[in-house]
């Protein structure tokens, strides 16, 4: 079980953090956008020690190109991984039909981020019913079942299609790797 300490995060995030429960927190920008972000237990490949990542901006609001969010959300990941050998996975939403726009910033947010630690992000996009999905799961590279984690994630992403009804097609993506 992880618990991430609002205040841990306020020490180093350029935005002020307020808890918004258990590993939930909100910001708001220099532009007036309220943001929550947080990670809830997820069973859906692994029995534990999986947390989806949720990012949202909450009214709605046009975001504006802000560097000081892309550092929040980081040291609040960033705590997220120093609570022992947690993995990280991350469904991007399709209510808007953006979620390649949202996989791509999250990819590059991450890649520098990934380098420049020992961590790995590891990416995947299906469709299904002619909607495409895209999730990713990050990880410590030192984590002790790393490479068993990794292919967990890949076969369960790649048996998605066998659980829904009507045509399906799937494809790879690990450009997103930090390997």
């Amino acid at each position: 079980m992880i618990n991430i300490s609002v205040d841990a995060v306020n020490s180093r995030a350029p935005y002020h953090v307020e808890s918004a429960g258990e590993n939930s927190f909100l910001f708001t920008t220099k532009h007036g956008v309220l943001y929550t972000v947080g990670f809830v237990e997820d069973y859906s490949f692994m029995e534990e020690g999986v947390y989806q990542f949720f990012i949202s901006n909450v009214e709605h609001k046009r975001a504006v190109a802000d560097d000081s969010i892309m550092e929040t959300v980081r040291v609040i990941i960033e705590e997220f991984f120093s609570q022992g050998q947690p993995v990280m996975l991350y469904v991007c939403d399709t209510m808007d039909n953006k979620q390649a726009l949202r996989d791509r910033l999250f990819r590059i947010w991450f890649n520098t981020y990934l380098n420049n630690y020992s961590f790995t992000l590891f990416s995947e996009h299906l469709a299904f019913d002619n909607i495409w999905y895209f999730a990713s799961i990050m990880l410590r590279k030192d984590h002790p079942q790393h490479n068993q984690i990794i292919s967990e994630f890949h076969n369960f992403v790649q048996s998605l299609p066998d659980k829904f009804e009507g045509p399906t097609s799937g494809e790879r993506n690990d450009e997103g790797s930090g390997e």
